[in-house]
């Protein structure tokens, strides 16, 4: 009885383990995004601009927002370190923080200020500088013995700086097996395509074609199809799928820019 009771519960291990392993291998399917919110202002600087009841009713709507999204990553652009002009309420702690337990921001610049909240513990945070204040933030998330790189940038639209930043970015990517790159890339549809021709997943003009980012441009010209408005991006190594990508209003900065999310799936 003894013996077979020990053959038994070495068989139980031997299976535990072989499932183990097999369900490490499985795929991983991720919820990301990335958000330009534009300083809470529709692009502007200074925060929420109304006063009295109508700020906590705006801040109650960007907090609903991120929540009904369940994103496991959201990459930000445009931070406000005060959500409001009169700084009663601190944005991380009221829109982030109740749904995210780890919060990563770079410099707080004047116009640029990126980021990005997930529920994975994300390691050595550093920032890589492209020129003026734009930069990107970096970060490594460890699943399964890899390493994810986690990006949100945010590149100059100055003609005297975009194209450098653009090559500088894919320089950088190319160094990683695996990343997520989440952010405001600036730039026209043809030096979007060079992240593909880089060999790289594009959210935006990816398999399922192009989305107006944009919107204030957009707007502007009533014709949802232009070209060079599809400036947001969620790019990835060619080993991260990227699919169910949706740009939807919001009804809290769709004056400036739009959201992009997407599922991507990181396969080993």
């Amino acid at each position: 009885m003894r013996k077979n009771l020990l053959l038994i519960f070495f068989i139980s291990l031997f299976l535990g383990l072989e499932l183990t392993a097999q369900t490490s291998e499985l795929p991983l399917k991720l919820r990301v995004g990335t958000y330009n919110v534009g300083h809470f202002n529709q692009g502007r600087l200074g925060g929420f601009q109304g006063e009295g009841r109508i700020v906590q009713a705006e801040l109650n709507n960007w907090r609903r927002w991120i929540g009904q999204q369940s994103l496991d990553i959201i990459g930000l652009n445009e931070w406000n370190l005060y959500f409001d002009k009169d700084s009663s309420f601190h944005a991380t702690d009221e829109l982030l923080k109740p749904y995210y337990s780890n919060i990563y921001f770079g410099t707080q610049n004047t116009w640029i200020y990126n980021g990005f909240a997930s529920n994975f513990e994300i390691y050595n945070i550093h920032e890589e500088v492209w020129a003026g204040q734009y930069y990107a933030v970096i970060g490594e998330m460890r699943i399964n013995g890899k390493i994810i790189h986690i990006i949100s940038t945010h590149l100059p639209w100055q003609e005297q700086w975009h194209d450098q930043a653009v090559e500088d970015l894919i320089e950088l990517l190319s160094g990683y097996e695996y990343f997520i790159c989440l952010g405001d890339m600036n730039a026209k549809d043809e030096n979007q395509l060079l992240f593909t021709k880089a060999g790289f997943n594009m959210a935006n003009g990816g398999n399922m074609g192009w989305f107006p980012t944009s919107a204030q441009n957009t707007a502007a010209s009533t014709y949802q199809g232009r070209e060079n408005v599809n400036i947001d991006n969620i790019i990835t190594s060619s080993n991260i799928k990227i699919m169910n990508v949706e740009v939807p209003y919001t009804g809290l900065n769709d004056l400036d820019h739009l959201p992009v999310m997407a599922d991507v799936v990181i396969t080993w």
